[in-house]
């Protein structure tokens, strides 16, 4: 498998949440979006962070809580605002990385950015790829992100397509970025090895 970035060592807000933004985070948590309405109404900040450093709407959509969502975004919360826990991740990436999908696609409907990538260069197109999640892949490209983003080592979303032995989403990145086809690496040479040993002969012939 090519590596995945993950969040390390979790950041403590300069300042820790009062009471009511505690609220707003479990409400938000369960997908209250009645209760996070009241709150924000009352005039509770939309983008405060909890003890961990995440805004209401990442704690929404890593739980798929599109209402929620909806409510937070409606009252102002920024779509694109990355956590306070390094390598900082989006809302969006949040939502991929833990399968909700919905989260995913309304974020991106909203306005999210389809390049975000985290502060070690992982994209939301890798981790989309490497989950084997055609549709967003799709509409990632679509919105704009970029297939030839590189991670460390030169690992690109279609290597981890490769890497997990997703073939449509393999095809997808080719033609998307036929240039792809061609790179020559230590990290492709790598994925190449284990699509080998795997016996993805339909991705290796893509490939070839």
């Amino acid at each position: 498998m090519v590596p995945s970035a993950s969040i390390s060592t979790l950041a403590v807000p300069d300042s820790q949440p009062s009471e009511v933004e505690r609220a707003l985070h479990a409400a938000a948590r369960n997908g209250d979006d009645r209760h996070v309405r009241a709150l924000l109404e009352a005039g509770v900040f939309a983008d405060a962070f909890d003890e961990r450093g995440r805004s209401s709407l990442i704690l929404a959509a890593e739980r798929d809580h599109l209402a929620t969502m909806q409510v937070l975004v409606e009252a102002g919360a920024e779509v694109d605002l990355r956590d306070a826990a390094k390598p900082r991740w989006s809302p969006l990436m949040h939502a991929l990385h833990a399968d909700c999908s919905r989260a995913a696609t309304a974020l991106l409907e909203w306005g999210a950015d389809a390049r975000v990538g985290d502060d070690a260069g992982y994209t939301a197109l890798m981790m989309a790829a490497g989950r084997g999640d055609c549709r967003l892949v799709d509409d990632l490209l679509a919105r704009g992100a970029d297939p030839m983003a590189e991670l460390f080592l030169g690992f690109t979303a279609l290597d981890y397509a490769i890497g997990y032995g997703h073939l449509e989403i393999v095809r997808a990145l080719l033609a998307a970025a036929p240039q792809l086809r061609s790179r020559d690496n230590a990290a492709r040479r790598s994925v190449l090895s284990l699509a080998d040993k795997a016996g993805e002969e339909e991705i290796l012939a893509l490939l070839a």
